[in-house]
């Protein structure tokens, strides 16, 4: 299996920041995090600061881009196009930078703090979907009925497939589906694919790999 891209991955991070000595002057604040992180877009004026959501724009950590740094009440969600570890990098960054530099500590608040979201492009040696071939009397059936229907006479084939947990049954954060299905506009015999799923990157890898020494160990 080769990963082609990683189109987007996403941490978001529960907790309070609180400043023991004093309240922080937020636009200095602000500006200083902007500066720090180069970030292109960043809020400028005392009511953006003070918004239910405060967003920074396409920033510089080390020699990757932080897309969307987000900061709310309760915690951060920090986007960008590259490992789920370079994010925890930043956050570890910034977090130990407003500790020893402005005085800011960091209070847990949830037992479930953290959340990862990655969103990859593989490409695979084999069909990983060739095990529900089981399903191709279904296929046929969906064929038949649009031929009917239509007139039109085209193959059906298994596009994706997603796992979920019941989110009725979770109090805390939670967590997004693992979908893996075929790349819209590619061809199906070139076996690339789009998957997501709330895990770290590596994480999400070992399994998309493991899933295809799975489907190649039943050929």
């Amino acid at each position: 299996m080769k990963l082609l891209a990683i189109e987007m991955s996403r941490v978001t991070v529960l907790f309070r920041a609180t400043r023991p000595k004093g309240q922080a002057y937020l636009p200095l604040l602000a500006a200083k995090v902007a500066e720090r992180y180069n970030f292109s877009s960043a809020p400028q004026t005392l009511a953006d600061i003070k918004s239910p959501k405060v967003e920074f724009c396409h920033g510089l950590f080390k020699d990757c881009a932080v897309e969307r740094f987000e900061v709310y009440n309760d915690g951060i969600i920090v986007t960008s196009c590259s490992d789920t570890d370079f994010i925890d990098a930043f956050i570890g960054d910034l977090v130990s930078w407003l500790k020893n530099e402005h005085g800011h500590a960091i209070i847990e608040t949830h037992t479930v703090r953290r959340m990862y979201d990655s969103s990859l492009l593989v490409e695979t040696d084999q069909d990983v979907f060739h095990p529900f071939e089981l399903y191709t009397e279904i296929l046929q059936l969906i064929e038949k009925s649009l031929e009917g229907s239509s007139g039109l006479n085209v193959n059906f084939q298994n596009f994706g497939f997603t796992f979920a947990a019941d989110h009725t049954q979770i109090s805390a954060m939670k967590p997004g589906h693992f979908r893996l299905e075929r790349k819209e506009g590619i061809e199906f015999s070139r076996n690339q694919f789009y998957s997501t799923a709330p895990l770290r990157t590596k994480q999400h890898l070992d399994i998309l790999e493991r899933l295809e020494q799975l489907v190649q160990a039943r050929l």
